[in-house]
């Protein structure tokens, strides 16, 4: 919080740990068994809309991909339906299909993407890594450390 009369900034604890319900409860003056209920409300009524916005999405993605029958495949392994007739794996994926299983992955890591929407929430691990773990492999991409460990093993097997 930012006082006129100071020249520094405090942080609002309450503001950072307080729970949606908690806020609206102490706004309104309300108790909290009757906040939950409207902040559950509030969260209803924002996913319809932005449901049909991703569905939307969804399908004009699919008619404009270049591979439909791939992105359709990914899409199902994205929403975490491994088994789908019989299929575990990208790599089963890009054989069934004639491609690599990189841009069945590629298609993959694009739903999720896309359904997780800003907050990254939809994060289905049946077969994928979670969001977390690929935040993990960029920064260790990006490490020098591991670059120049890689360039020295490429340079002990080169004759």
């Amino acid at each position: 919080m930012l006082h006129d009369n100071q020249a520094s900034y405090e942080v609002d604890f309450a503001g950072e740990i307080d729970k949606d319900y908690e806020i609206i409860a102490d706004e309104l003056g309300i108790d909290l068994p009757t906040a939950k209920k409207v902040a559950k409300l509030i969260q209803e009524r924002a996913d319809t809309p932005n449901q049909g916005l991703q569905l939307g999405k969804v399908i004009g993605l699919l008619i404009q991909s270049h591979n439909q029958s791939v992105a359709l495949y990914a899409l199902a392994i994205a929403a975490g339906l491994d088994q789908l007739n019989g299929i575990k794996s990208e790599t089963e994926v890009a054989k069934m299909h004639g491609c690599t299983r990189a841009l069945v992955s590629h298609y993959v890591v694009g739903w999720r993407d896309l359904l997780s929407g800003e907050g990254r929430g939809f994060d289905i691990t049946k077969i994928r890594k979670n969001n977390e773990t690929r935040e993990t492999y960029a920064k260790q991409a990006a490490d020098p450390f591991i670059e120049a460990k890689r360039q020295a093993i490429k340079n002990q097997h080169r004759p």
